[in-house]
């Protein structure tokens, strides 16, 4: 099979493109955007690299839930392509360890609009699908908050998991 290379600013700039005329045509249908990107896990051939393995096979069978949250941070970008640099910090974990929020900041999609705000949808539904089937248990994913600001180092959205 032969390899194609396409530079990572032209697949960015086509991503980014489609995102922003579909939210134009399709207002207010983040749901949606959720719900896709749930039903494209089980299409989309993850190539997680040996540590990302490692770490999901280590916390699959694990019965404490705190411990998939806390992990969390860490194998994201491992499937979210677009951003293998954003910053991710745990803003809150409950002490049953059932649900946590996450501050996601550096994304290339909250940059003085919202346009590309169903990139971030369309990753909490895979996020949610990778949960439910890693820890065989219904998972939810909401964004609780976007924040956009002229300076893309103030911009950042809130993710909150519930593990059920």
């Amino acid at each position: 099979m032969e390899k194609r290379y396409i530079p990572f600013e032209t697949a960015i700039s086509y991503y980014k493109a489609l995102l922003s005329k579909i939210k134009k045509h399709f207002p207010d249908t983040e749901e949606i955007a959720k719900k896709i990107g749930r039903e494209a896990v089980k299409d989309i051939k993850f190539t997680f690299g040996p540590s990302i393995y490692k770490q999901l096979k280590s916390i699959k069978d694990h019965p404490i839930s705190r411990i998939h949250l806390e992990s969390f941070k860490s194998y994201y970008s491992a499937y979210d392509i677009f951003q293998p640099n954003i910053d991710i910090s745990i803003l809150k974990i409950d002490p049953e360890g059932k649900k946590a929020t996450y501050r996601f900041k550096n994304s290339v999609f909250l940059e003085n609009s919202d346009e590309f705000i169903y990139h971030l949808y369309i990753m909490c539904g895979i996020s949610e699908g990778i949960l439910n089937r890693v820890l065989k248990t219904e998972v939810s994913c909401e964004i609780e908050q976007i924040f956009i600001s002229d300076n893309k180092e103030d911009s950042f959205f809130d993710l909150k998991i519930k593990i059920k």
